[in-house]
């Protein structure tokens, strides 16, 4: 899998002209690369030092805090493919994520996915907005998933996605099998081991636009005609203060699944037991506050007279 750096170098020397505007991820961009104008690396594993993970008890690894707001709270739709019945229980992924119990999960199968919905909406906030929770035993043993995010429940944007590796990694029937490098890849459901998520920021998809829009024709968008397509169907509708759905769809590692820059995607392949990506929960960083109703600003308002009135009466 290293060999993917030397892959990339040689083709990107052996070009006439190098890229003129990569995208660069938000938080995750200490892997850019810029003469080549290609991203090299992410942030690795929870071991290493400067990971990106949030623990499940919001536990950042500088030692800071965040504290979580919710956690998804209803199934919109489930649709598992080649998973046994003891994997099906959607409410495992209800609630707060499992720090250490890995069978306390709900899982996809290939390509099977799940729509989770929230008592509060998601909004864009401040960092992080949300985060996606596996159950990996370890750093290099990753499932991965592509995560999107809705108003409406009909029209989902994807986050762009990265996976720098360049062979096949195995069955996870083989010993060492189903292994990736953490530090090749970006936004594909949760990197880290059980008990630690991936977050995500709305942000990101109105950098997205905006990149989208700069290179669109040029001949230097990074992003696949495909992806590129998908986000404009849909970015129109998210409303980046009320995002109700998250939805995680498995990708299946056979290298025939692509990521948003056109790379194939490897993880463990063929997959047994419990296939796919293994959710755990999804946690609501920044979630919307709502909007009193007319009825209710009315009954504050005059509760609230109602309360003045009494002081008055007492001091007079």
């Amino acid at each position: 899998m290293k060999k993917i750096a030397c892959i990339l170098l040689t083709a990107a020397l052996a070009a006439e002209t190098l890229p003129a505007k990569a995208y660069i991820p938000i938080y995750d961009n200490a892997g850019y690369n810029e003469q080549l104008g290609i991203m090299t690396s992410f942030s690795g594993g929870i071991s290493a030092p400067g990971n990106l993970s949030i623990s499940v008890n919001g536990k950042l690894s500088d030692g800071s805090q965040i504290t979580f707001a919710g956690w998804a709270s209803g199934v919109a739709d489930y649709s598992p493919t080649n998973v046994p019945p003891m994997w099906q229980n959607t409410e495992n992924a209800l609630g707060k994520a499992t720090a250490n119990d890995t069978f306390d999960v709900v899982v996809l199968g290939d390509a099977g996915s799940i729509t989770l919905t929230f008592d509060a909406p998601i909004c864009n906030g401040s960092g992080y907005d949300f985060a996606v929770f596996e159950n990996s035993l370890n750093d290099t043993f990753l499932e991965f998933a592509f995560i999107e995010v809705s108003s409406d429940g009909e029209h989902f944007v994807r986050f762009p996605n990265y996976y720098l590796g360049s062979e096949p990694v195995g069955s996870d029937t083989e010993v060492g099998g189903g292994a990736n490098d953490p530090t090749y890849v970006y936004n594909l459901g949760s990197k880290y081991m059980i008990g630690y998520g991936n977050g995500y920021d709305l942000e990101e998809l109105n950098r997205v636009a905006e990149y989208i829009s700069e290179t669109k024709g040029t001949g230097e968008c990074q992003f696949t005609d495909t992806y590129v397509a998908d986000f404009e169907a849909n970015y129109s509708y998210l409303d980046m203060g009320s995002v109700s759905y998250v939805k995680i769809i498995d990708i299946i590692g056979d290298g025939k699944t692509l990521d948003s820059t056109g790379t194939p995607i490897y993880d463990a392949y063929p997959t047994h037991g419990s296939p796919g990506f293994d959710l755990s929960g999804v946690g609501v960083i920044n979630a919307a506050v709502p909007e009193p109703n007319a009825a209710a600003a009315i009954f504050a308002i005059a509760a609230a007279a109602f309360a003045v009135g009494k002081l008055r009466k007492k001091s007079s």
